[in-house]
């Protein structure tokens, strides 16, 4: 690689602008077999790529021109540049109309549309990819068509529009198959996982990630593979299997490390402190973040090095240093404000009232729970409204405002059901069956939490079916009833020793009380 650029420089010193285009047109022995340009960008040669494309601008011809305000637009993408990257798209549109370049044109409105779902902006973003949608399919650009409609689907999914989501990515995948677009397959399977992934058919996600898998070693497309086998250990995670979670993440490691894919290898990195959370291992889970963090920063990948620090906030707000997780969080909503991330913003001021109600500080909590309900509303972000509602109803709920907290819970499950959210519905509905315990409703209880129940066991979503067999047993031993209390507890039990959370020593605690009150009970 140092001698292409060197090459290169050299060209530029005597200003043969024109073999120097042909040098980075050269294609590599890579499996893609991508050319020079591109690779530099995989391989997160940023400011090698910036300077070589910048020197070039205004010195070829207009094809070259179009190309070179793409791959600058698509640079800043990558480091998260998200204004810089739509000026440069705006640039590469204007060329595009001035040629009559109907394809760069659709291209250039597709990587807009692109960028915007970025920054958070949805409703924009839809409006960008329907109007390369619509030029793509006048000029029969069906390669074009299919990432057209997959960038529908990504803007649906972040407004939690899941259904419609999959539909897009649904027709992406139909037009990849029918053109032999084997990337664009899985490419199109990968976002389909993920859509199944938040509406929680997590059987059905990893059926996607699979095939996704598959596909990208039959083509022997190395970075696809990475992102399939981390998508498909994202999957294994929501559904407590974190065994094979864990060897998924780290094959993703060891890809990205092998093709120098950096920002691939801080998601891998962070993806494993995010399991390692979930165990109860934090010192592990911060060493994993801070070096997710570190490589992010190195690469000046602001979105990874902005989901980075929310981790690092949450893992030192669950080891009550909330000091220091304030402080992560505060760093994580700089960024998002400085980039327009909006979402990345809500999510952060979600954080941070989670701290706040950590340190019982509820005026504050609900002060920032209502920022993040305001935002998301305001992007149309109905999945961030229900975590938002959500929160508030936890808030009610440890003030002991019951009342209150129903009616956030009430809304948080009705914006679950409306957009076919089934894992957030089962855990509101646990939610739900733990207030009508504390309320003496015992009857309520056992409905909600058994309705919890229905829905999590065939997701397969253990850590939920967990808690709700939890709160069952609780609701058993208020009405005295121990063999069945006992019953639920045992099952707790049995998947919390299997996941290897620390709910494992709750359970055990309270079997050793029910065992003790049976006793009791019996003796009298």
């Amino acid at each position: 690689m140092s001698g292409y650029l060197q090459a290169c420089h050299h060209l530029f010193e005597v200003e043969n602008w024109e073999a120097a285009g042909k040098i980075l047109s050269i294609r590599l022995n890579t499996p893609a077999h991508e050319q020079l340009h591109n690779q530099l960008n995989i391989w997160g040669y940023y400011r090698e790529y910036r300077d070589l494309f910048t020197t070039l601008l205004g010195k070829l011809d207009s094809e070259w021109e179009l190309t070179l305000l793409n791959g600058l637009g698509n640079l800043h993408n990558s480091l998260s540049d998200y204004h810089t990257a739509i000026d440069y798209q705006r640039q590469h549109l204007e060329v595009a109309k001035t040629t009559g370049d109907r394809q760069s044109k659709g291209l250039a409105l597709g990587n807009l549309g692109l960028n915007f779902y970025f920054l958070g902006d949805y409703h924009q973003s839809i409006q960008y990819s329907e109007q390369s949608l619509a030029i793509v399919r006048e000029i029969g650009d069906r390669r074009a068509e299919g990432a057209a409609l997959g960038n529908l689907g990504l803007a649906y999914d972040a407004l939690g529009d899941f259904k419609k989501a999959i539909d897009y990515h649904r027709q992406y995948l139909a037009i990849a198959q029918d053109i032999n677009n084997y990337r664009g397959q899985r490419e199109a399977l990968g976002n389909l996982g993920l859509a199944h992934q938040n509406l929680g058919n997590l059987g059905q996600a990893i059926e996607c990630h699979q095939q996704s898998l598959d596909i990208s070693r039959q083509i022997d497309d190395q970075l696809g593979e990475g992102q399939a086998l981390g998508n498909l250990g994202l999957a294994h995670s929501s559904m407590g299997n974190y065994a094979e979670a864990i060897e998924c993440q780290q094959k993703s490691l060891q890809i990205a490390k092998a093709i120098g894919d950096r920002r691939g290898e801080s998601s891998s990195l962070g993806n494993l402190g995010n399991i390692a959370f979930y165990l109860g291992q934090y010192d592990e889970a911060i060493k994993l973040h801070q070096r997710s963090l570190a490589i992010a920063r190195s690469i000046q990948d602001r979105k990874g090095e902005a989901a980075s620090l929310s981790s690092l906030g949450s893992l030192y707000d669950a080891i009550g240093n909330y000091d220091s997780a304030i402080a992560y969080h505060q760093q994580h909503l700089g960024i998002a404000i400085d980039i327009g991330d909006r979402d990345g913003e809500a999510t952060a001021l979600g954080a941070l009232g989670n701290a706040f109600y950590s340190l019982n500080d509820y005026d504050q909590a609900a002060d920032y729970y209502q920022q993040f309900l305001d935002i998301s509303e305001a992007i149309g972000d109905k999945s961030g409204q229900g975590v938002a509602l959500g929160s508030l109803g936890n808030l009610y709920f440890a003030v002991g405002d019951y009342h209150h907290a129903v009616e956030y819970y009430q809304k948080r499950l009705k914006i679950a059901q409306e957009i076919g959210d089934r894992r957030s519905e089962a855990n509101v509905l646990c939610n739900l069956g733990a207030i009508f315990i504390r309320t003496e409703q015992s009857s309520e209880a056992i409905a909600s939490l058994q309705a919890a129940l229905e829905i999590a066991i065939p997701l397969k979503t253990r850590y939920i079916e967990a808690v709700a067999l939890q709160n069952l047993a609780a609701v058993y031993r208020k009405l005295s009833e121990y063999e069945m209390a006992l019953e639920y507890c045992d099952r707790v039990l049995s998947i919390a020793t299997d996941l290897g959370i620390p709910l494992a020593q709750d359970c055990q605690d309270l079997r050793e009380k029910l065992m003790n009150e049976r006793s009791g009970t019996a003796s009298q």
